[in-house]
């Protein structure tokens, strides 16, 4: 072989070798981002949970500030199930999708499915199902007999703004005014205060609130159906299979009910 071909042949296998390696490093990156979650979270012993304020599900205790509810408890038993600890990542509604696409938390519970949200994140299997109703102070019961009575010119309806409810009630009200507001508490604040006419809410909500505001009552019919469930990364299906195994084994042994139970809330809720 003459000089000049070996070294032609010499800078060839370098320029292939050095191709592998750089297609090596661009796959172990590729294989790197798309780790699953499980794995991560099991790796670091922290399971990040995104929240934003929903009564009974999760909100903060006020003589212990600490995050309680029916979503945290759950996820208590998850972290338990996973043999990691939770730390707590204060979302709103409106930006909970935007937060797990952006990797700032793992898991988010509860999380009621709609299709625009099922475009960026993904769901498990559902763990309760109720219904979208329209809560109101009782002394308007004869004014507000039916969900129709509530979407006429004038009536001012409430709703938490980015969440499942506000979705629904936007596409099926044409003629009420919708009031889009910051959280659950704000509503409730709004309906007694008169800044709203009525206040949509899904059953769990409006079950809380009727307890604890004796002035208020649920319109009957329900405007549509919502089931909660736990929200990931889109396309981590390592995480989700697991998630989904852990949602059977708590309705198997009854844990689930039990949660619910302790807060009055039960897997199903309809008005």
């Amino acid at each position: 072989m003459r000089k000049q071909e070996w070294i032609g042949t010499v800078s060839i296998i370098t320029l292939v070798f050095c191709l592998c390696l750089v297609l090596g490093q661009v796959s172990f990156a590729a294989a790197a981002e798309r780790e699953s979650a499980l794995h991560r979270i099991q790796r670091s012993g922290v399971l990040r949970v995104g929240w934003a304020l929903w009564f009974p599900w999760t909100y903060v205790d006020q003589k212990t500030n600490k995050i309680v509810g029916m979503g945290p408890d759950v996820m208590e038993e998850l972290a338990k199930a996973m043999g990691v600890k939770i730390e707590w990542v204060a979302d709103s509604w409106a930006t909970l999708s935007a937060g797990i696409q952006a990797d700032k938390f793992d898991i988010v519970y509860p999380f009621t499915i709609t299709l625009p949200r099922a475009l960026a994140v993904d769901y498990t299997d559902d763990t309760m199902r109720e219904s979208i109703n329209f809560l109101i102070m009782k002394k308007d019961a004869s004014k507000f007999k039916t969900p129709e009575d509530v979407d006429q010119p004038g009536v001012k309806i409430g709703a938490t703004l980015g969440s499942n409810v506000e979705y629904h009630v936007t596409r099926l009200v044409k003629k009420a005014e919708i009031i889009r507001l910051k959280s659950q508490a704000e509503g409730l604040m709004s309906l007694t205060l008169g800044k709203v006419d009525v206040l949509s809410n899904a059953g769990s909500g409006i079950a809380d609130a009727m307890k604890n505001y004796p002035t208020t009552a649920v319109i009957k019919g329900s405007l549509a159906l919502a089931k909660n469930s736990m929200c990931i990364r889109q396309g981590d299906q390592i995480f989700l299979n697991f998630l989904n195994l852990f949602i059977a084994d708590m309705k198997e042994t009854g844990t689930l009910d039990r949660i619910f139970q302790k807060y009055g809330a039960k897997r199903e809720i309809f008005f």
